[in-house]
């Protein structure tokens, strides 16, 4: 509770602060005011529960404050203290329905019990507003999930329309979905730091106070907000009425909002004519907030009704993965890189459906490789990885955390082969490179910062055969793979293996396996080509 004490005495101010046990009633910030009108300025914005007020004052008397006061702020207990008692301002104080008069000097006990009375009936105001806005909110909420229904029940409607004290159901409505980010990667000066570290939830009343911010706004700028939601723990919803032919209003709108409240991310649904389209704005707005959750450059989401119905992620996703993940790093590192390009891309797709996949692609990886327990200290066990992605505010912090753990699983199988860091890079860069036919060692010694002489001469000393040697050998090798598989044909595989033709192929195969690819599919069971 605030208190404010307006009085021309120094001494009286002063003494009064610290006479009185103020921490007892509750109370917790105290103003002064030297006379009525600076006492008026201060109440404006600080918003006094209880005023201690002296009556004759200079420039404005106690009296002429209190009217004042009571008048934007009709909730504020008033004391008046006076060196006169005087019939008239006796009078004048029980008029302003005064929690009570006390003649100065003032006793102490008197004063005691007037702010006692005070601070109750402050909370018993405060309980009944919180039990009305509750209710209202309750109200909003319903009336929120029924509008949004596509099946709406109109007799149900009128009358939370009535209970709620909202907008007729004439003109135009749009839902809006605002979304409170959980962190902000600018906000962090590491990778490792931001993708490692859950960002602490904001607290609820933080959230609470973030919805009475946005609904204030919309208010202000002359609209209503019929209903509002809550989604999410971060994620709030509302229904904007509007008048025909004002829509044109609402983006400045959004726009002036995110200026004044960062970190928060909006999404505007498609406009509806009438009550009975709400629940289209409702299912568009959703969508667009969504996209927040992939392009952490933006704040402001529109969408059309136009879009793609194609939201839903393939299940087989998560088997190809498991494939990939059996053949090597690089290609996990290449397989990972296209996912995350396609997921950017495909920005419909459900926060959910991302965060549910990415989780068992790391479960998966999580269980087959244990040494990945020390890539991320945060992540300690099985249980902590769903709620680790979950705390990853954008599918971009997930993509940090991802090559993260892909590079820490370079690193140790680095260490475990006991090649060097050039071998281990030419080989990456091959692997990811040798279906191209134009691939070379002054290629690879280029992508290494090294000159291609220099580059073979380390590779040999290590490998000991030449670069061209190995490349020649890894694509024999892919080749063999796909020839046991079965499945492409001779000239798909010359193709996929970086050859310049099928005949050039053959001949290659052959020198180096005694055997044509034709009967070396025969001789492994790999069928006709």
């Amino acid at each position: 509770m605030k208190v404010l004490i307006a009085d021309d005495e120094d001494y009286t101010r002063e003494g009064l602060i610290e006479a009185v046990d103020w921490e007892k009633f509750g109370i917790d910030e105290i103003m002064q005011a030297v006379n009525g009108a600076e006492a008026a300025r201060i109440a404006q914005w600080f918003c006094p529960d209880i005023v201690i007020s002296d009556i004759r004052m200079p420039q404005m008397d106690g009296l002429a404050f209190a009217e004042q006061l009571i008048q934007y702020n009709p909730d504020s207990r008033i004391i008046f203290i006076s060196g006169y008692m005087e019939i008239e301002y006796l009078k004048s104080a029980i008029q302003l329905a005064a929690i009570d008069y006390i003649e100065k000097p003032i006793d102490l006990q008197a004063l005691d019990r007037a702010i006692a009375r005070a601070a109750d009936e402050i909370r018993r105001i405060h309980q009944g507003k919180a039990a009305v806005a509750e209710h209202r909110e309750l109200q909003q909420q319903k009336l929120f999930r029924l509008l949004t229904d596509k099946e709406v029940d109109e007799r149900t409607l009128d009358k939370l329309f009535q209970e709620t004290g909202a907008l007729v159901k004439n003109g135009c409505f749009q839902c809006v979905a605002a979304i409170l980010q959980n962190i902000s990667g600018s906000d962090m000066k590491h990778a490792e730091n931001r993708v490692c570290a859950l960002a602490e939830a904001p607290a609820n009343d933080m959230a609470e106070h973030r919805t009475k911010q946005i609904k204030e706004f919309i208010k202000a700028a002359g609209f209503g907000v019929v209903a509002s939601y809550r989604a999410e723990k971060q994620q709030y919803e509302f229904v904007i009425a509007y008048p025909e032919k004002e829509e044109y209003r609402l983006l400045p709108l959004y726009q002036h909002i995110l200026d004044k409240m960062p970190g928060l991310c909006i999404g505007v649904g498609v406009e509806a004519k009438n009550w009975r389209n709400v629940h289209n704005s409702y299912k568009t707005a959703d969508m667009a907030v969504n996209c927040a959750f992939y392009q952490e450059d933006r704040r402001l989401f529109v969408i059309d009704e136009t879009i793609a119905q194609k939201t839903f992620i393939n299940p087989s996703i998560y088997g190809e993965f498991l494939q990939v993940m059996s053949e090597s790093v690089s290609r996990l590192d290449q397989w990972c890189r296209e996912l995350f390009e396609q997921l950017g891309f495909r920005k419909y797709y459900r926060r959910e459906q991302v965060y549910t996949l990415l989780t068992s692609f790391l479960n998966a990886l999580y269980q087959k490789y244990p040494y990945l327990y020390d890539a991320c200290p945060q992540i300690r066990g099985e249980e902590d990885i769903a709620a680790h992605v979950m705390g990853l505010g954008t599918l971009a912090e997930i993509r940090e955390l991802f090559f993260l753990i892909v590079d820490f699983m370079k690193e140790h199988q680095q260490e475990q082969s006991g090649y060097s860091r050039i071998v281990c890079g030419v080989q990456d860069y091959i692997e990811k490179h040798y279906q191209e036919e134009s691939l070379s060692v002054a290629e690879i010694a280029e992508a290494l910062h090294l000159s291609p002489a220099y580059l073979n001469v380390l590779f040999k000393q290590e490998m000991k055969m030449t670069l061209k040697q190995y490349l020649s050998n890894y694509r024999l090798e892919k080749a063999k793979r796909m020839l046991e598989q079965g499945y492409d044909k001779i000239t798909e595989i010359a193709e996929k293996c970086g050859y310049a033709s099928a005949n050039y192929f053959a001949k290659v195969f052959k020198e180096a396996t005694d055997v044509t690819p034709v009967e070396y599919r025969r001789q492994t069971g790999g069928g006709e080509g």
